[in-house]
């Protein structure tokens, strides 16, 4: 993914997110984030994801893969 487009993505994201949270843009923006290691915000909208639905396993997944990490030694 080329970050540019993918930052674009993030914003397009982030305005429907803002009208109206959804289960499946929160998920796929934590992935967006996922990708660019931008682990926090990832596990940020993976926590909001699972307010919605709270056994949503791809989305748990992801959100202690993210976890995983921001634990690791730098």
């Amino acid at each position: 993914m080329d970050d540019h487009k993918e930052a674009e993505a993030i914003e397009e994201l982030s305005r429907a997110i803002d009208f109206k949270p959804d289960l499946q843009l929160l998920h796929l923006r934590a992935a967006f984030y996922d990708s660019m290691g931008d682990f926090v915000s990832a596990v940020r909208d993976c926590e909001a994801a699972l307010c919605l639905d709270p056994n949503h396993n791809e989305i748990l997944d992801l959100c202690n893969k993210a976890r995983e990490h921001i634990r690791e030694p730098k």
